[in-house]
Formats: structure tokens, C-alpha cells, sequence
């Protein structure tokens, strides 16, 4: 009799815990559809109203551009696909430029070609920072925030690998006597300064962008705006690009560019 009732008050508790568990899976899956419902609904409007970005919508072809070169700096090459950016990011500060696009490739392990090599890889080659330029069709969606898919077709990618970008990164700024740079940004308050390199290597136009801040002991000749054409001198170039400081800032005229 008492062996009975050790049975019975353990079936009872196994039921009552498969209960809590299942309670507990139920509510996960209403979570999860409440935040997919929500997410799903996600819409951004500017401040006229005008729809910006509807999730909803995100697979809405705006315009496909056939046999175009596309490049952009690799954020990710993981799991099926390579995404590369229109610009560079400092921290949570997205710098965007015009010659580069922001695409999703998908990864078929197209042949890779080494920018200054030429040697041939396939996609395992690229990895984060690296340049990539490729052939192929842009399909641009709607609303989606300037994402885009890009079929690279049975082209070839070219790959600038981040070292070599950084080695023409420093030669540009230690033939600082004749480069001209651009302000894309600047902050009064904080002294952060933006400041844009328009280079050419080979064929392809490659530019890139530093930030600096500007201290008391920087020298500034003339008034700083956004898009101000400026000569640069730095107290240190034997130091890495992310170390460099201003030494001078001097704004110039169209006259003396």
C-alpha cells in the first residue's frame, strides 16, 4: 500500500512538472510571435512623413542596374554571405561616401583575384576591412534603409586586402605637402573632425576617412565647415593611423586648389 502511494505522488509530480514545462514552451512561442508581429509592423518616417523603411516591404524592387562595378569596405563575410558598407564606422558613427555601396553577395565561392597579386582565391580570401570590387547586376528594394543585393554572376571579385589599403592609406598621408583633403564632418563643441582622403590607385578611386580631434594646441588658419577643401600637417606620421594628431589645419580657396 505505501509503495502504491510513492508511485502515485510521483506520476502526479512528473505530470505537474510536464505541465510547467509546457506552460513555459507555450509562452515562449507567444513571445516570439508577439515580437515577430511587432517587428514585422517596424516602419521609419522622416519628419515630413515620408515613409523611409517598412520591413513589410523590405523585398520591394525599386530598380535593378545590369553589368554595373560595385565596391565596398567588408563588414562580414559569414554564414552564406559577404555584406560590405558605404563608408567606414567610427564606433556608432557611420561615415558614408559616394564611391562605395552598401550590397548583401551572396557567397557562391566565386573566384577572388588579389588586388596587387592577382593570384586567385576563392571567397574564404576576404575577410573584415578588406576593399571588394565586383561585376555584376545591383538590385535596389524599397525602403529598406540603402541595403541592396548584389549578383555578382559568374564574375570575378577583386579583393584589396586591408593591409595593402592601409600601406596606401600611409603613403598618402606622409606625402602630406601635396594632398588636399575634405571636412565631411566637423563638431565645435567636441573638436571631433571628419576628415575625407580622395585617392586613386590603379583604375579605381579608393578614398577613406580619419577622425581627429582638435586640441588647443592644434593650429587653425581660416573658418572650418563641412565640406571645407584643407591642408593638413600631423606632430608625429612615425605613429599608426589611428594614433595620428593634428598638428595644423589650413582652410583653402578654390583659387589656391
Amino acid at each position: 500500500m505505501k509503495k502504491n502511494i510513492i508511485i502515485v505522488i510521483c506520476v502526479i509530480l512528473v505530470i505537474i512538472l510536464f505541465g510547467i514545462m509546457l506552460f513555459n514552451k507555450e509562452k515562449e512561442i507567444d513571445n516570439t510571435r508577439i515580437d515577430k508581429t511587432e517587428f514585422e509592423h517596424s516602419t521609419i518616417y522622416d519628419e515630413d512623413g515620408n515613409l523611409l523603411y517598412d520591413i513589410s516591404k523590405s523585398k520591394e524592387i525599386e530598380g535593378t542596374i545590369e553589368n554595373t562595378t560595385i565596391q565596398g569596405i567588408v563588414e562580414l563575410n559569414h554564414n552564406g554571405y559577404i555584406y560590405i558598407f558605404n563608408g567606414q564606422h567610427f564606433g556608432e558613427y557611420g561615415l558614408e561616401m559616394k564611391e562605395y555601396t552598401r550590397a548583401n553577395i551572396d557567397d557562391k565561392k566565386q573566384e577572388c583575384i588579389d588586388y596587387y597579386t592577382s593570384k586567385k582565391y576563392d571567397t574564404s580570401y576576404i575577410q573584415e576591412g578588406d576593399i571588394i570590387i565586383c561585376t555584376g547586376d545591383l538590385i535596389k528594394y524599397k525602403y529598406t534603409m540603402g541595403n541592396n543585393d548584389f549578383d555578382t554572376r559568374d564574375n570575378s571579385i577583386i579583393v584589396l586586402k586591408s593591409k595593402d589599403y592601409d600601406a596606401i592609406k600611409k603613403e598618402t598621408i606622409n606625402n602630406e605637402k601635396t594632398v588636399i583633403t575634405t571636412v565631411v564632418d566637423y563638431y565645435n563643441t567636441s573638436g571631433e573632425i571628419y576628415i575625407k582622403y580622395d585617392i586613386s590607385d590603379k583604375e579605381y578611386n579608393l578614398p577613406f576617412a580619419l577622425k581627429f580631434k582638435i586640441t588647443d594646441d592644434t593650429e587653425i588658419i581660416g573658418n572650418i565647415e563641412r565640406g571645407s577643401k584643407i591642408k593638413v600637417q600631423y606632430q608625429n606620421l612615425n605613429v599608426p593611423l589611428n594614433e595620428l594628431e593634428l598638428k595644423s589645419i589650413e582652410v583653402i580657396s578654390d583659387n589656391e586648389m
